[in-house]
């Protein structure tokens, strides 16, 4: 009896031992991509409405973000390089994104990916347009879903024409 005992106990000690499995469900996926697009779309909406303070608001405190060979590594340098852009932009005329994809890492990370497109007219009354490509890595935080690391690029200028011989 007293085997058995211990026997049954063991079982219950490694049953318990066993790792929780972190597979996701579809449905799980599905809501995770979701709400890493709303926010995504907010984010993109609130810098068209010329709001940093909005946009910023979805990244932490230590987000990591490289942008065309800058490095910033804090949500204070990030704040203050959105004000400078927003700064030198009088309306934004069109925006959306292009080719979006979103890769679920686990419960509590996903990627964002996609294409952007905008048009802007600048503070001189010069219309500018602005393509690029744009990644994200959300994770679930305490204080909700944030941005903790993302990689901007745009296209190189293109060469002023030559001069006329």
């Amino acid at each position: 009896m007293r085997r058995t005992i211990l026997a049954a106990f063991a079982l219950c000690i490694l049953a318990a031992c066993q790792p929780t499995t972190t597979e996701l469900t579809e449905e799980k996926r599905a809501a995770i991509t979701d709400t890493v697009r709303q926010l995504a779309d907010q984010s993109f909406d609130d810098f068209a409405a010329l709001d940093c303070d909005r946009m910023m608001a979805v990244y932490s405190s230590d987000v990591v973000w490289a942008f065309n060979g800058v490095l910033a590594t804090n949500r204070d340098s990030l704040v203050t390089a959105c004000s400078e852009e927003i700064g030198s932009i009088q309306e934004v005329t069109s925006g959306d994104w292009g080719r979006v994809h979103i890769r679920v890492l686990g419960p509590d990370a996903a990627v964002f990916t996609a294409t952007f497109d905008w048009a802007a007219v600048d503070t001189s009354g010069t219309l500018i347009g602005v393509p690029g490509v744009l990644t994200t890595v959300w994770a679930r935080t305490t204080e909700g879903w944030q941005v903790v690391h993302g990689h901007e690029s745009l296209p190189a200028p293109e060469p002023p024409p030559p001069e006329p011989l």
